[in-house]
């Protein structure tokens, strides 16, 4: 049982700078393309930590989330939005809550999606439609489903924000919201209706790590109804996110 994912309201998501990837070039916006053909792009590890409502501080660390080396011929050629991933966590008790796999898909062919187990145990999968979402005023959707294949949330990102309009590296220019959205019957929630109770931010992450590195971090606040199994797809659902938009950004 991983204690801290259990109870833990806001966390925050740390991706750690590697030295070795300075070499690769990012771009000034958020890009679903991405640049290929780089060997020094690494496998990346994240951080997740417990923090307070404005992410200002951090907390006790909940687990640490690792990509596996088995795509490293994938990693080198592919777009990041586009290449498979294997990803692993570990707590501190050194067990493996959150087990991760997403395959490659065929661009406006195939669904992009990620299958998520917790504590070994197929939890449900986060898919992003192959759709133009700027068509619906949108700049990014995605959908949550449990492992009964039901919808239990939406995620999106509204294109009006100061964080897709504005490249320069401020805190201000860095946040991009994404709301989450719990779509079960209200009698299901602990909630009247379906309404944002949740969200995942795209941060600033300091002078150093947005001037010279891909590393990014994010804020999630989860929804009062998210139970732990929840709370596993919203964290993949985080780093799939970063994959798929801020892997060059």
């Amino acid at each position: 049982m991983t204690e801290g994912l259990k109870f833990v309201k806001f966390a925050l998501l740390q991706q750690e700078n590697d030295p070795l990837e300075y070499c690769v070039c990012t771009l000034p916006i958020p890009s679903n393309i991405g640049i290929p053909l780089f060997p020094c792009e690494l496998p990346n590890n994240f951080k997740l930590f417990q923090s307070n409502q404005t992410f200002s501080q951090i907390g006790m660390k909940i687990m640490d989330i690792e990509e596996e080396e088995n795509h490293k011929f994938m990693r080198t050629i592919c777009c990041p939005s586009l290449r498979p991933l294997s990803i692993t966590s570990r707590d501190f008790y050194n067990n493996i809550p959150i087990q991760a796999e997403r395959k490659f898909a065929i661009p406006f062919i195939q669904k992009n999606e990620m299958k998520v187990q917790y504590e070994g145990e197929y939890v449900g999968k986060i898919v992003q439609e192959q759709c133009c979402t700027f068509m619906k005023g949108m700049f990014h959707q995605l959908f949550i489903y449990d492992s009964n294949e039901y919808l239990i949330y939406e995620i999106t990102a509204n294109i009006k924000q100061k964080g897709l309009i504005c490249f320069l590296p401020f805190q201000s220019c860095k946040s991009i919201k994404y709301s989450i959205i719990d779509k079960r019957p209200a009698e299901e929630q602990l909630i009247s209706q379906n309404y944002t109770n949740g969200q995942i931010e795209h941060l600033f992450y300091g002078w150093s790590n947005e001037c010279c590195s891909k590393a990014d971090q994010y804020g999630i606040i989860f929804p009062d109804s998210a139970s732990e199994k929840d709370k596993a797809l919203i964290i993949m659902c985080t780093i799939f996110i970063d994959y798929l938009w801020f892997e060059n950004f």
